[in-house]
């Protein structure tokens, strides 16, 4: 790559994790994954710990644009989120599983994922005559996430159809 921008450091650390595992993350790991000398990389991520926070607001980027897709073709706010959150948990669970531990790692990560929070509950908030139950569909859903992220719940269990299905319905109600 002669010319590299942030978006592609942040594709290619994400590779490196999905290759390697979150062990092996590190900036030359990533510098030669996107074909840049480390002072190359450092020139866009001086540290680590940045580069994690912008894999962490790449996957709320992907999460907030997925939402937005189902929105235009329809559904409504809370569907619409629901259905995000669903569309992540098909992707690689290598990804999720070192993004958790980055933040387990170093707490002050959360931040963007606190801010996205905040604002997907100003906009459910704003949308249903019941929110907490609103609230408590999308709170289900992100379980589910990290039961599926940590391995304790599979995807192929009939069980998560069903309970995904229902979230889904349920949300189809408040409307």
């Amino acid at each position: 790559m002669s010319r590299v921008d942030k978006a592609a450091i942040v594709r290619a650390a994400e590779e490196v994790v999905r290759e390697k595992g979150a062990r092996k993350l590190t900036l030359d790991a990533v510098a030669a994954q996107c074909g840049l000398s480390k002072g190359g990389l450092i020139h866009h991520f001086r540290t680590k710990q940045s580069l994690l926070k912008a894999m962490l607001e790449a996957a709320i980027a992907r999460e907030d644009a997925s939402a937005e897709t189902f929105a235009a073709a329809g559904d409504d706010v809370l569907a619409s989120r629901l259905k995000a959150i669903f569309e992540l948990m098909e992707d690689d669970e290598g990804l999720p599983r070192a993004l958790i531990a980055a933040v387990a790692e170093d707490p002050a990560l959360l931040e963007p994922v606190k801010c996205n929070v905040i604002e997907m509950r100003g906009e459910i908030d704003g949308s249903y005559s019941d929110p907490e139950l609103a609230q408590l569909l999308i709170l289900a859903a992100q379980g589910m996430f990290l039961g599926r992220v940590l391995g304790v719940m599979e995807s192929e269990d009939p069980m998560f159809s069903r309970l995904r299905e229902r979230l889904l319905m349920l949300s189809a109600e408040l409307t």
